[in-house]
């Protein structure tokens, strides 16, 4: 990614060359989510390359932020976007840069939806610098809060 100001995560995201196929990756991913046992199993076997993306958000903070970002802007589904916390949102935690901590921070000041979001991910598995700032973004915001509103 370049280093670019941008005005908020989506359209950072919607700009990024691959956002048609990262768009594509989502929808495979919330359509996975939805299945189980085999049906699930042979969705999988079917439809690996794009749901495999999900598995390298640990490893590139701005790949996780794009498919937080589309998710969150494509689906009204708390239990898939609870997915997406407890996965690649709490992963960029896990590992978290300062410059990613402050994506996450300034994105849930923007963002209702984000900082509900925040609500689904492992406290106590994220890194320690990232904690407090993660703690004060969410504020008195829950779970069992009602799901914001899609910004687009």
């Amino acid at each position: 990614m370049t280093s670019s100001t941008y005005d908020d995560e989506l359209v950072r995201a919607l700009g990024l060359p691959d956002a048609g196929e990262l768009q594509t990756a989502v929808a495979a991913y919330h359509q996975y989510s939805k299945l189980g046992g085999e049906e699930k199993d042979a969705y999988f076997s079917e439809c690996s390359a794009p749901l495999e993306v999900f598995y390298s958000t640990a490893d590139d903070p701005d790949l996780g932020m794009a498919l937080v970002s589309l998710s969150a802007s494509m689906y009204d589904d708390p239990q898939f976007l609870f997915l997406i916390a407890a996965g690649p949102l709490d992963d960029m935690l896990h590992r978290a840069t300062r410059e990613g901590i402050d994506r996450i921070v300034a994105e849930s000041r923007k963002s209702a939806r984000m900082r509900w979001m925040l609500t689904g991910i492992y406290l106590h598995a994220i890194s320690d610098e990232a904690r407090p700032k993660i703690v004060a973004a969410i504020g008195t915001m829950t779970e069992n809060d009602p799901m914001p509103p899609r910004l687009v």
